[in-house]
């Protein structure tokens, strides 16, 4: 009797990523000559190498820790389905930029949004086999990004009507910038902040060759109620026109990525210190993420707008 195997998802999501961050490369050599030459890189990247590694992994990760059987269709299949779809959105995407459809762009987020709240499903059931109760926390991360990254699709879409609809109402033509700014918020700080925060929990002591500090998950569960409210407070700030209270709000998720990623990986680190490579760059990459982001948020409180 053959053993029942799981779909590799991640071979197909490999080669998107690494076809995505080469055609990234592309855009910057080819300046000037593709259309939407920023936009075409900057999501080629976030969506295109980051989202499919998002996907794949805190997928993987969460089916592991519920330990799912190979022949459970949640296991891989419909990941792969996910996977699948949410690339074609992607070309989608890409392809309404560049024509300025701005049907097709709406479209392509709205597949985007909805794959993103499958995705966030799944990760609840799952949850709820037999995960692990320590480890639960982790999976929370990944749900809240999935939020976030369906409220960014969302805004996404009101962005495209307001770049590309001559009949949009004025007050979303007015609002454009604003809704750029909370997009970026939602997309970065949640969607991807989230899920790097969630798996360094995890991932940071592991790549420093030590144990979990014993109060880990305590300030990793701490922060997030914290990390997602302010930045529901930052993003609805950046739509009011407000980016005094965006930036408090976006200052107050580096203070909640500090205290629940930062803190467990420095008393970590103060048991046994990165040795290698790997977790040098893991480590100090952290560490330059939290200082930029405390930067953004200096910048958004001089700001006088969105623009």
């Amino acid at each position: 009797m053959t053993k029942p195997r799981v779909p590799r998802t991640d071979r197909a999501t490999t080669i998107w990523m690494c076809t995505a961050a080469a055609c990234a490369a592309v855009t910057i050599v080819a300046r000037g000559f593709i259309p939407q030459n920023l936009w075409t890189m900057i999501h080629l990247v976030t969506l295109g190498v980051l989202s499919n590694g998002i996907f794949q992994w805190s997928w993987y990760f969460t089916r592991a820790l519920a330990h799912l059987a190979p022949d459970d269709r949640r296991a891989g299949r419909d990941n792969t389905v996910r996977i699948a779809a949410f690339n074609a959105s992607l070309l989608l995407l890409i392809g309404g930029m560049w024509s300025g459809l701005w049907h097709a762009t709406v479209t392509g987020a709205t597949v985007v949004g909805a794959i993103a709240a499958w995705h966030g499903w799944a990760l609840l059931t799952a949850s709820r086999e037999r995960l692990a109760s320590r480890f639960a926390v982790i999976i929370r991360y990944y749900i809240a990004a999935a939020f976030f990254l369906v409220v960014g699709a969302t805004l996404a879409g009101f962005v495209t009507v307001a770049m590309f609809d001559a009949d949009a109402p004025a007050w979303l033509a007015e609002a454009r910038d604003r809704l750029t700014v909370a997009h970026a918020l939602a997309g970065i700080a949640g969607w991807v902040g989230l899920t790097m925060g969630g798996t360094l929990v995890t991932l940071g002591p592991t790549a420093m060759r030590t144990r979990m500090d014993p109060r880990a998950v305590s300030f990793a569960t701490s922060a997030l109620p914290m990390w997602v409210a302010a930045l529901l407070v930052a993003g609805t700030g950046a739509v009011a026109g407000s980016m005094r209270v965006a930036s408090v709000g976006l200052l107050v998720v580096v203070g909640a990525a500090a205290l629940g990623v930062g803190v467990p990986l420095l008393r970590a680190a103060m048991m046994k210190g990165p040795a290698e490579y790997g977790a040098w760059s893991l480590t100090l990459g952290a560490a330059w993420i939290l200082v930029a982001g405390a930067g953004a948020s200096l910048r958004a409180f001089e700001a006088a707008d969105a623009t």
